[in-house]
């Protein structure tokens, strides 16, 4: 499934303009589960461009997330973003979003699905005078948690899992113009569970985005290391 994803998407870009890039991400994810049903979502995360020198954009996020069934929850929450041109800030966008998340199991394979339903406005702050638009961005993604091995028998959380997925983006409303599709990610992900509240990413991905021009694509090859650490305050409330 995620391999058919990733190919229906990037055959749109046969016989078009591609140019390619390389890209640097750090993210830190974090969630904070506050009750059986309620749980409080952060993460932030900075990107570079072509090394370390030519700064990209950060990103800062926050939400919370309300569990219908053990395996399902639905949410939303708000995120803030700033885009660097000639190393400073050129664009800024305000993101309130609305997700459902669904995970399973299929033996020893952990199984995810992500919806989220993204209102974006920017803002240009060059040239003046400020300009801003709007648009909603849809996004599923799908992800699979494979085992690959245990590294520690005095503690059976501590293992090695290969990450793999794919996201696609895809854009609606009056001022996207010819960007109905933005973007596909497919993802590569060795991970390092430390414990059930530590794990570390070594992510590659692969992605794809429309450009203002109708016929130009970027291809990134995107470094990402995210940092995942979660916190469960239900047992000491119930102290």
């Amino acid at each position: 499934m995620i391999a058919g994803l990733y190919l229906l998407s990037s055959s749109a870009f046969a016989q078009k303009n591609v140019i390619s890039s390389d890209q640097i991400w750090i993210q830190s994810y974090h969630e904070a589960q506050i009750s059986d049903k309620w749980t409080v979502l952060l993460d932030g995360g900075f990107r570079w461009r072509d090394g370390f020198d030519d700064k990209l954009a950060y990103i800062a996020r926050t939400g919370i997330g309300y569990s219908l069934l053990p395996n399902l929850r639905i949410g939303g929450g708000f995120a803030f973003l700033g885009v660097y041109g000639e190393k400073k800030i050129v664009r800024q966008e305000y993101r309130p979003y609305q997700e459902v998340f669904l995970k399973d199991n299929l033996g020893k394979i952990n199984l995810s699905h992500r919806f989220r339903v993204e209102e974006r406005i920017f803002k240009d702050l060059l040239p003046d005078p400020v300009t801003a638009d709007f648009n909603f961005r849809f996004r599923y993604a799908i992800m699979l948690g494979i085992p690959v091995a245990n590294l520690s028998s005095e503690n059976p959380q501590r293992k090695l899992i290969l990450n793999l997925g794919n996201e696609i983006f895809l854009n609606a409303g009056k001022e996207i113009s010819h960007r109905i599709f933005d973007q596909n990610r497919l993802i590569l992900s060795p991970t390092l569970q430390w414990s059930k509240d530590l794990s570390i990413a070594f992510t590659y991905n692969s992605q794809f985005a429309s450009t203002p021009q109708a016929e130009t694509f970027l291809h990134s090859h995107v470094a990402w290391l995210q940092i995942r650490y979660n916190l469960d305050f239900r047992d000491a409330s119930r102290n």
